[in-house]
Formats: C-alpha cells, sequence, structure tokens
C-alpha cells in the first residue's frame, strides 16, 4: 500500500496538451478522471483550457460508446472551432478495447484530430508527457525545404510565463529567434513548420528527448541538452553550449548581478522535491550560493541521478520516489528549515510547519539572473531574522 506522489499518463497527456494554442482536449472517459484533473490545474492556478470528456458509464464500458465519441468529436469541432483536437483514451476506453482511432478516423472535421493513448496503466505523467509532445509534433510537422538560420526550438517546456521570456531574452543576446516551444504555446502552423529551425534545445529531458531524436532523424536537425539556466552562472552556461552548438562566437558577457546567500545568519537546512531537470538546475544553482539542499527528493527514476548528486555535493541525500511516511522521516533526520517544491508538498510542510517554496508554479519566475535572485528573496524571507 501507498500514498501516491506521481499520478497517470493521462495527466500528463492532458497538462501538455493543453498548453498548445487553439486546442480542444476530448477525453473518452468517466467523468471522475477529468473532474479530478481539472481540479489539480484549477488549485495550481495554471492558465489551461477545459478539458471535455464523453462520461462513459457503466452501460458503456460493457458494450463501448464509439458512437457517441465521434459525435462528441464533431460537436466539439462544430461549437468550439479549434485548430487542433487532442482525444485521449482513458483506462476505462483503454481496458474494454474501444477503437478510439477508428473514431478519429471516421469524424469530418475542421480541427485536425490527434488520438493519444493515455490509459493510466500505460504508464506514469511522465510518459504522459513525453508520449504526448512526440505524438503532436509527429502528426502535425511537415516537410520543409530549407532551415532559416538563426532560429531555435525549445523541446519541453511546459511553462508560458516569466520563465520563457527570460530564456527567449537570453537567446536574444545571440540574435536567435524561437521558432516553437513544445509545447507551451504553440499553434498548428509553427509545428507544422517546427523542422525548419536549425537547433533544437531539449528544456526537459524527460519529456523532450524522444521528440528531438525524432526531428533528427526525420530533418536532420541536431539537438543539445543544456542545464535549465537559473541565476546568472547557469544562464551562462545555456549560452555557451547554444552558442557552441551554432558556431556563434563570441559570446555575450552577462554581468554579475546581486544574487548573494550570504546575507543570511546562518545556511537553512533545504529539502528540494523535482523532477531531475530543475533538481539538476536548482541544486547547482543552491550549491553555488554555499546553501546546498541537504535532502533531494525526486518524483522518479532518472539518468541525471549521478549528475544531480554531484551538483547537490557530498552532504546531500538524494532519494528517489520514497514513501509519503519516508519524507516526513527524512526531513526529520535532516533538521530541515524549509522545503523548495511544488503543490504536492503543501500537506508535508503543513504537518511538520515548515514554509514551502513554491517554484513549480508556472507563474513562477525562476530563470535567468532575476530568477535566480527572486529564489534566493523567497529563501531569505522564510529564515528568522
Amino acid at each position: 500500500m501507498e500514498i501516491p506522489r506521481i499520478t497517470c499518463s493521462l495527466f500528463g497527456a492532458i497538462k501538455a496538451a493543453a498548453t498548445l494554442k487553439n486546442t480542444v482536449i476530448l477525453v473518452h472517459g468517466p467523468r471522475g478522471c477529468v473532474y479530478h484533473i481539472n481540479y489539480i490545474l484549477g488549485l495550481r492556478g495554471d492558465r489551461h483550457i477545459p478539458v471535455y470528456c464523453t462520461g462513459m458509464d457503466e452501460h458503456d464500458v460493457v458494450f463501448g460508446a464509439e458512437e457517441r465519441l465521434r459525435q462528441a468529436i464533431l460537436d466539439l469541432d462544430r461549437e468550439k472551432k479549434p485548430e487542433i483536437m487532442v482525444v485521449l483514451s482513458c483506462c476505462a476506453s483503454g481496458i474494454i478495447g474501444e477503437d478510439v482511432e477508428n473514431a478519429c478516423r471516421a469524424a469530418r472535421t475542421r480541427a485536425r484530430v490527434l488520438h493519444i493513448e493515455a490509459g493510466g496503466f500505460s504508464g506514469n505523467f511522465t510518459d504522459g508527457y513525453a508520449k504526448t509532445l512526440l505524438s503532436i509534433v509527429r502528426e502535425l510537422a511537415e516537410p520543409v525545404h530549407e532551415q532559416r538560420p538563426g532560429t531555435v526550438n525549445l523541446i519541453g517546456m511546459l511553462r508560458a510565463g516569466p520563465d520563457l521570456r527570460e530564456i527567449r531574452d537570453l537567446l536574444s543576446l545571440l540574435d536567435l529567434r524561437i521558432g516553437v516551444v513544445v509545447p507551451a504555446g504553440a499553434s498548428c502552423d509553427q509545428l507544422k513548420q517546427i523542422g525548419s529551425a536549425c537547433l533544437n534545445i531539449v528544456i526537459c529531458e524527460t519529456s523532450g528527448l524522444p521528440t528531438a531524436e525524432y526531428l533528427l532523424q526525420r530533418f536532420k536537425t541536431p539537438y543539445i541538452r543544456t542545464v535549465f539556466p537559473v541565476g546568472t552562472a547557469l544562464s551562462r552556461e545555456f549560452l555557451q553550449k547554444t552558442a557552441s552548438a551554432l558556431g556563434i562566437s563570441p559570446v555575450p558577457t552577462l554581468p554579475d548581478t546581486s544574487e548573494k546567500a550570504g546575507l543570511l545568519s546562518r545556511p537553512p537546512r533545504i529539502a528540494l522535491f523535482s523532477g531531475p531537470t530543475r533538481a539538476l538546475a536548482l541544486g547547482r544553482f543552491l550549491s553555488s550560493q554555499g546553501i546546498a539542499p541537504v535532502l533531494i527528493v525526486l518524483d522518479f527514476e532518472t539518468p541525471l541521478i549521478e549528475e544531480i548528486k554531484t551538483a547537490a555535493g557530498s552532504g546531500c541525500s538524494v532519494a528517489v520516489s520514497p514513501g509519503w511516511d519516508a519524507i516526513e522521516d527524512l526531513i526529520r533526520a535532516h533538521g530541515i528549515d524549509i522545503l523548495i517544491g511544488g503543490l504536492m508538498e503543501r500537506p508535508i510542510a503543513a504537518t511538520l510547519n515548515l514554509p514551502l517554496i513554491d517554484v513549480m508554479h508556472g507563474s513562477q519566475r525562476t530563470a535567468g539572473a532575476t530568477g535566480g535572485e527572486a529564489i534566493l528573496t523567497m529563501i531569505r524571507n522564510c529564515m528568522p531574522h
């Protein structure tokens, strides 16, 4: 038995597709699955599009509901007029073997209708992210005749808020423009031309690497995996790696900023809860400020585990997918002062009466020099004066 800390493939698929422009999401399944995902996304405060469902019931689970699905596709296409419609299977429709793909093909629509198998039993939310990104790009990318110099794509970036603006500003220092961000804010027309970029920058390896590999094979577009640019030093590294991949020289110098954790009366004992991409970036950033986390809790297994351990230093313990009770024990054992994480850590923070800094919220600024300073300010505000 367990208290689950990661959710299913369906959530990841919806979270990824919900950031696309002029898109409608339809889940072929019961109301409960969709209600709870809409509820969670609403709690997070992220801007997201409504998610519709066919409302499968007991009768449908026995006899199927393909005709209802086809009619729902037609109704949404007529009423909402989307450019893209993402139709997702879930556990219920997957278990009974409903031919969702056939219903999508049979419906005559103005929108591009994409079917993605997202049954919860098929994997966790990261599988849903990765599968959805790859499916969208594979279905919508069109042949291109030439690459556009000075154009790069960001692959595996779900945030379209201040972090994206910071990264866009960084790339502009190299006179680079972004062709498409997959999936955050991508339009159908942008996705059609995704093969015309001269470089793909993988922001999140877990969700973006399969898509980058596909684009390399289909369009011969090279890609790089680079650290997420939290703070000035990692922003410099981000620029240097991007410039090196494109043969750009010299690399503009980023001015030193006022980032400094030394104003703290004593180094806080920080527990960091994150997926691998942000754990690596935040671990390196905090270590550079002399406040390395003493505990990192990763959501899932990752090939980046050794990099994360190195980034945080020898004084940090790294736990992968521990149970809820084990997490509370680890926090107590390490004498933690501050939790850095997201929505999932709120109950733990409340139980242990610890401050929580939510850096996973889409409206939070964490990238660039200003993002680094914002994180340090929140840490300082959590410490006793």
